[in-house]
């Protein structure tokens, strides 16, 4: 699968639309450190990039300015920390859905 496909995007946002409906909030946050291969694409309500761990897919919609300003920021080759609402991160057919996205802080590749 061609990570900038349609049917990529396509099949990105069907999974959000599923993780959004199984969604609950928690009192623990996840986090999974990650290399970015590609700039980040972004479509109408999320963000895509792949990484060395698999694909990332991070709900957009109601990512606060800041939010917005700090995922803008990740660009190819950077190692970063993301850290999210969610429970836990998990993959599904090599995507990683992050629905509750809450910061993404670059970190030392190692």
């Amino acid at each position: 699968m061609q990570f900038s496909s349609p049917s990529f995007i396509k099949k990105s946002v069907q999974l959000l639309a599923v993780a959004a409906l199984f969604s609950t909030s928690s009192l623990y946050a996840a986090s999974i450190t990650v290399k970015v291969k590609n700039n980040i694409q972004w479509s109408e309500e999320a963000a895509f990039f792949p990484t060395n761990k698999g694909n990332i897919s991070i709900y957009a919609v109601d990512l606060t300015p800041k939010q917005y300003q700090n995922l803008k920021s990740v660009k190819k080759g950077d190692c970063i920390q993301i850290t999210a609402k969610d429970q836990k991160l998990e993959s599904y057919e090599g995507i990683t859905t992050i629905m509750e996205f809450q910061n993404a802080k670059k970190v030392t590749c190692k």
